[in-house]
């Protein structure tokens, strides 16, 4: 996983976007004459890419913790086979 999350988007897509919201916004008061109707569809999709973020941070999260838990274990490994070699010499 990528250490910048989440990445910077293209200008182009940034450019995308912004027509998006701009066409759904106008078809919403226009055509359908319910602006609340546009607010309703933008909080979905706003919350589902946040609920995407949150499941994005629980594996990054994880990872971290996996990480943390192989370190310890080589530590407390190459702490046994100093011990060991030790109690061999006595």
């Amino acid at each position: 996983m990528s250490a910048e999350f989440p990445p910077t988007p293209s200008r182009r897509t940034k450019i995308a976007v912004v027509i998006a919201v701009l066409a759904t916004f106008a078809y919403s008061v226009v055509i359908a004459g319910q602006i609340l109707l546009w607010f309703v569809l933008v909080g979905i999709v706003v919350g589902a890419y946040i609920a995407w973020l949150l499941v994005i941070a629980v594996f990054r999260l994880v990872e971290a913790v996996e990480r943390l838990a192989a370190a310890k274990e080589a530590e407390v490994g190459s702490d046994n086979r100093t011990s060991d070699a030790v109690d061999d010499d006595t």
